[in-house]
């Protein structure tokens, strides 16, 4: 096992990548209050499956213990194959461990691992990492999603492109709390969301729809639907459209 203190967490993302034979690799941070702690395992070697989890270190001795593994376990994911791997929790004030470990796959493993903790509760922060948790590929016609945020899973990302004449309306409803959408072009393909790469935003109140419409231009996006406040199942609709040749 490998261990790795990355400090106190903050809203600007960090990022590290990493070659290594261990089947187990353990992450130390820490936040100082109620935050978002916004986890990605990405661009994991062909071949290789690596999954990701979350512990809160019960005990306080700053060691990931057989106590922590049985009481703290805080979140997983367990995609497979090489596909990303996402955490995405509302944590209070304390110490963490994020554990990324080998399910399959022989010699060494290269994985990328981002991190952040963003403000809870806040129209003006959305979670900045861009794991590819859902792939709806090329959008060729209307495609409806139906899912859930809550406290242990505020956030969900949607990865899909769209070719030369085609466009997208894209509408969040179905609400019984609020959540709000965002539209991304990860312009430099590193996986978080950096200045000039929103396109759109909706943050309407309470459970009124959300909508982003119009977009038609050709290239690959990232839909964030985030969570505002409390629990809801939601569904989200992205309304295909073809438009007219130049």
């Amino acid at each position: 096992m490998t261990n790795f203190n990355l400090g106190t967490l903050s809203s600007t993302p960090s990022h590290f990548s990493f070659e290594t034979p261990s089947p187990s690799d353990v992450y130390q941070f820490q936040i100082n209050s109620t935050r978002n702690v916004n986890l990605s395992l990405n661009d994991i070697s062909a071949g290789d499956d690596s999954d990701l989890r979350l512990f809160r270190d019960i005990n306080g001795n700053g060691v990931l213990d057989a106590s922590d593994r049985e009481n703290g376990l805080i979140a997983s994911s367990r995609n497979g194959s090489n596909f990303d791997d996402s955490i995405n929790v509302r944590a209070n004030a304390g110490t963490y461990f994020a554990e990324v470990s080998r399910f399959s796959g022989s010699g060494s493993v290269t994985y990328d691992l981002d991190w952040s903790a963003t403000t809870s509760n806040s129209t003006s922060d959305f979670s900045n990492l861009l794991p590819k948790e859902f792939e709806l590929g090329n959008l060729s016609g209307d495609v409806t999603r139906n899912n859930s945020i809550n406290d242990k899973n505020t956030a969900d990302v949607y990865h899909f492109s769209l070719g030369s004449f085609e466009g997208v309306n894209i509408t969040l409803g179905g609400l019984s709390n609020d959540a709000d959408i965002r539209l991304i072009r990860d312009f430099n393909h590193n996986g978080r969301v950096e200045a000039g790469e929103e396109i759109a935003r909706s943050i309407n109140g309470a459970i009124t729809s959300d909508i982003i419409s119009n977009i038609n231009n050709a290239g690959d996006y990232f839909l964030q639907v985030n969570q505002f406040q409390g629990s809801t199942n939601y569904t989200l609709a992205f309304d295909h459209f073809t438009t007219p040749f130049a």
